[in-house]
C-alpha cells in the first residue's frame, strides 16, 4: 500500500439498493422456434414409475438419508453452563418429532420423513416446497405441524398475474418470482381447481442451485428413459418374432404338377384361398393343416441388434446418473485405485445431498430454538451410511491393546465386552500369572505376538 494510500484511504460507498436481478427471464429473437420437446411435471412424475428409476431413487434416498440425531450445542462453545437446557430441549424436541412430519395421507413421519420426501421431490424437479404451522403449548412455542406439499400441484402457473413483472418457474409454473416485489410467490392447484396463493411466511422452499433453473434429474433424462421405453418395445417384439415368428405359406408348384399327372382334381384357387387363410388366421394356439400342394415354413429370423445389449446400457446409464458413477469412476483413477478411494467420493456424494435436503430443516429447528429462548445450535448428527468392516476394526484394537497404546478397560469397552472394574481386573492378572508364570502376556508392558 502506497504511503497516501495509508493517509487517506478508500471507503467503499454505501449501496444500500441492490440493481440487478436474481431471477432472468430468458428472450429470444424474433421468429424464434422453441423445438425442444416439452417435459411436463406430470411426464416428469411418471417416468419415476420406470422400475429401474424407481429402484435409483428409492437406493439414493436410503444410502443419504439411513437417519440422525439431534446435536444441541451452546451458541458459545466455551460455554459450561448449558446442560440442562440441552436436556430440556431435547426432550421436547423429541416430544414433537412423534407428531409431526405429515407426507400426503401419511402422518408422523417426523423430521427423517420429511427430508426424504424432499429430496425425492428436488430430484424429480429440482425443488421442494413444505409448510408449518405452530401451536403455543404452555411456555412453548411448538410445531403444530409440518407437511411437505406435493410439486406436483404447482404444475400450472396463474392466469391473472401480470407477467412483464413476474416470472415463473420453468418447471413447476406454479412457483413465481415477483421482480417488483423481490418475494417468490406459491400457487398450488388442486384437481379441477384454479391455482391458490399460499401465504409465504410459513412456506420452507428448498431449490438445487447446482443445475440450471431450467433443468432437474429427471427431466434431464427424460430422452434416456424414452430411449429405454422404445428399446423396451423392440426388444419384446422382437422376442416374439424370434420366439413366435411369422408362418409363410405357400403354394409347392412341383407337388401341384406331380397332383395333375396323377390326374388328382386341382383347384389352384382353393389352394390360395388355403394358403391365404393360414397367413391371416396364423396363431401358436391353433393347430395347421396343409393341403396337398402347399407347406408351411418357419423363416429363421437374424437379429443383426440384440436390443437387450442396448436395454442393459440404458438401465446401466440411468442408474449411474443417480449414482455419479462416471465421475466417482474417474477422480477415483486420479486419486486412488482401492476401493476406499471410491468409499471417501460416494462419502462426499452423500454428505452434499444431506447438506442440500437437510440443512433447511436443521435451519427450522434452530428457530424453535430462538422462538423459546434457548442460546443453542442444533446440528443433525447422520449416521454413517456404511459401517466400518468389523474385522478390520477388531485387528486395529487388538494392534493398539497389544503395542500398550489403550488399557483394558478401552479394549473391552470397544469390542462390546463387559468393562472390568478392579477387582476383577486383578483377578484377570492373576489368572493370566497362573497360566503363563513370568512369561510375557497381554498385562506385560513388553511388545508380545500371538
Amino acid at each position: 500500500m502506497k504511503f497516501l494510500e495509508r493517509l487517506f484511504p478508500k471507503k467503499q460507498a454505501a449501496a444500500p439498493i441492490m440493481s440487478g436481478s436474481p431471477v432472468m427471464r430468458q428472450r429470444f429473437s424474433l421468429g424464434y422456434v422453441d423445438r425442444s420437446v416439452v417435459v411436463s411435471p406430470e411426464r416428469i412424475a411418471a417416468n419415476r414409475s420406470i422400475p429401474v428409476v424407481l429402484e435409483s431413487l428409492s437406493g439414493l434416498s436410503r444410502l443419504c438419508f439411513t437417519g440422525f440425531d439431534h446435536v444441541l450445542k451452546p451458541l458459545d462453545p466455551s460455554d459450561d453452563t448449558q446442560e440442562a437446557n440441552i436436556k430440556k430441549a431435547l426432550q421436547q424436541i423429541h416430544i414433537q418429532e412423534k407428531r409431526i412430519g405429515r407426507i400426503g395421507k401419511s402422518r408422523r413421519n417426523g423430521t427423517l420423513g420429511l427430508v426424504r420426501a424432499t429430496a425425492l421431490d428436488g430430484w424429480s424437479f429440482r425443488q421442494a416446497v413444505a409448510e408449518y404451522s405452530t401451536i403455543q403449548e404452555g411456555n412453548w412455542q411448538n410445531f403444530a405441524e409440518i407437511q411437505l406439499l406435493p410439486a406436483q400441484s404447482f404444475g400450472t402457473a396463474p392466469g391473472n398475474l401480470p407477467y412483464s413483472s413476474c416470472i415463473a418457474d420453468k418447471i413447476l409454473p406454479g412457483i413465481v418470482y415477483d421482480i417488483n416485489q423481490d418475494i417468490t410467490r406459491f400457487f398450488q392447484a388442486g384437481d379441477n381447481a384454479l391455482p391458490r396463493e399460499l401465504d409465504p411466511d410459513n412456506i420452507i422452499y428448498i431449490e438445487d442451485m447446482t443445475i440450471p433453473d431450467d433443468l432437474s434429474f429427471m427431466k434431464v433424462l427424460n430422452p434416456t428413459i424414452e430411449a429405454w421405453k422404445e428399446v423396451r418395445r423392440y426388444g419384446m417384439l422382437a422376442e416374439h418374432r424370434v420366439g413366435v415368428p411369422d408362418e409363410v405359406a405357400s403354394i409347392n408348384a412341383k407337388d401341384v404338377v406331380a397332383m395333375i399327372e396323377a390326374k388328382i382334381p386341382v383347384k389352384m384357387q382353393d389352394l390360395i384361398d388355403h394358403c391365404d387363410d393360414l397367413a391371416e388366421r396364423q396363431s401358436h394356439e391353433s393347430k395347421k393343416v396343409a393341403l396337398a400342394g402347399t407347406k408351411i415354413e418357419y423363416p429363421k429370423i437374424d437379429m443383426p441388434l440384440n436390443p437387450w445389449d442396448a436395454d442393459q446400457y440404458l438401465k446401466e446409464e440411468i442408474c449411474d446418473f443417480f449414482f455419479k458413477r462416471n465421475v466417482i469412476k474417474r477422480v477415483e483413477q486420479a486419486v486412488s485405485s482401492s476401493d476406499s478411494g471410491a468409499k471417501a467420493l460416494i462419502d462426499i456424494h452423500v454428505s452434499s445431498e444431506r447438506e442440500l435436503w437437510g440443512k433447511p430443516f436443521e435451519s427450522l429447528w434452530n428457530t424453535w430454538l430462538e422462538w423459546n429462548g434457548f442460546e443453542l445450535v442444533d446440528e443433525f448428527a447422520w449416521w454413517d451410511w456404511s459401517p466400518e468392516d468389523q474385522d478390520k476394526q477388531h485387528k486395529r484394537n487388538l494392534e493398539n491393546f497389544r503395542s500398550h497404546a489403550m488399557t483394558i478397560q478401552t479394549f473391552c469397552e470397544l469390542e462390546g465386552l463387559p468393562i472390568p472394574n478392579d477387582e476383577e481386573l486383578q483377578e484377570i492378572a492373576a489368572q493370566h500369572a497362573l497360566l503363563f508364570g513370568g512369561k510375557d502376556n497381554f498385562l506385560s508392558r513388553s511388545n508380545m505376538t500371538v
